[in-house]
């Protein structure tokens, strides 16, 4: 069982992204702005994404995984 990475979200709620299989961040022009987003790929093959305020916090989390690690 992998150990939890848990990331709060603040209008998705709780996310345990040690269950994520590929993670993404782009930024996207939607509707005449530029808008940060990432897309997660589950283990289990589901996909969701991610926008605004929620995105960066998922940024945040992995940043301090990956530093962590270093």
């Amino acid at each position: 069982m992998p150990q939890p990475i848990l990331c709060q979200t603040p209008t998705r709620g709780l996310l345990n992204l040690s269950y994520a299989r590929q993670i993404r961040f782009c930024d996207l022009h939607f509707q005449m702005s530029w808008r940060f987003v990432c897309f997660i790929t589950w283990n289990n093959g589901d996909e969701q994404t991610f926008d605004g305020k929620d995105a960066k916090a998922i940024a945040q989390t992995v940043n301090k995984i990956t530093q962590s690690k270093s």
